[in-house]
């Protein structure tokens, strides 16, 4: 039977075989072979005994065809048994699954270009290495990769993920785990450390002005101010960090402060860190 994007085979086996062979093609494709001969362009073995379930996608199978489904064992002594089938099924179109998965740090991808059905968004589930799916912290996003795991220093996660069709096709399998090791804290709302100012020259040897830089400490998105010397930093004019560590042209030979704080993956801040105190000179 057909479960979205997965097959379902159960049969009743004897004890004692070593193993079932599962063999299968498109109906069409064996039209006239006498079952005691028959070759399948498709079979896989497995040990279970009564039941396995296996992917469509691993199983080659391409949907709106018919296929024909036969099962056989290989008894102790090493003999065959004759084929038993078929089950005939028409495969449904389904939802594909993402596929070629990867995970360095905080960050996890996956692939959907070389699939048939078009995905509109995905789910990621992430947790503790061994976790069981379903328990995990859930991710939904429209890209094909995500930064926004929250992971402390140390541990070993594990990440699935799937994809949620369009034309009403639901949601696909879940894959996975790949698994990613901690090697610092990711996402855990943690204010910048580390706040350096260095002071911007020309071509002339004239400072022109200052760029600050910071340790991020596992966060992504950051904000920044300069204010005069001892004002707020919620009274300056607020930037958010981009691409390229901030820079300000500032005046000769008066004082600023810098300031700067975390933006975290549900949106809330860190406190303001600093002041950074930063006179440029003359």
């Amino acid at each position: 039977t057909q479960d979205s994007g997965t097959i379902d085979f159960a049969w009743i086996g004897q004890e004692n075989f070593n193993y079932f062979e599962i063999g299968f093609d498109i109906t069409s494709n064996l039209t006239g072979q006498p079952i005691n001969d028959i070759y399948f362009n498709y079979s896989f073995v497995t040990t279970q005994a009564n039941t396995v379930t296996k992917s469509i996608q691993e199983l080659n199978i391409q949907p709106n065809y018919a296929y024909s489904f036969y099962v056989r064992a290989q008894c102790a002594n090493g003999e065959l048994t004759p084929w038993q089938g078929p089950i005939v099924r028409e495969i449904s179109d389904y939802c594909q699954e993402p596929y070629d998965l990867d995970a360095q740090g905080s960050a996890f991808y996956w692939d959907y270009y070389y699939n048939s059905t078009q995905a509109s968004y995905y789910q990621v589930e992430y947790g503790l290495q061994g976790f069981q799916l379903g328990s995990g912290e859930q991710i939904t996003t429209n890209d094909q990769s995500t930064y926004d795991a929250a992971m402390s220093q140390g541990n070993t996660y594990d990440f699935y993920v799937r994809a949620n069709c369009e034309n009403n096709l639901g949601w696909s399998s879940w894959v996975g785990p790949v698994s990613s090791y901690a090697d610092q804290d990711y996402n855990l709302c943690t204010p910048p450390s580390n706040v350096l100012a260095g002071i911007e020259y020309n071509f002339f040897g004239d400072a022109v002005g200052a760029v600050f830089e910071w340790s991020f400490n596992g966060e992504s998105n950051f904000e920044y101010v300069v204010v005069n010397d001892g004002y707020d930093p919620n009274s300056g004019s607020v930037n958010t960090y981009s691409n390229g560590w901030p820079f300000y042209n500032l005046a000769q030979n008066t004082n600023y402060d810098f300031y700067v704080r975390a933006v975290c993956v549900d949106g809330s801040r860190t406190e303001w860190v600093g002041p950074k105190n930063i006179n440029i000179g003359s």
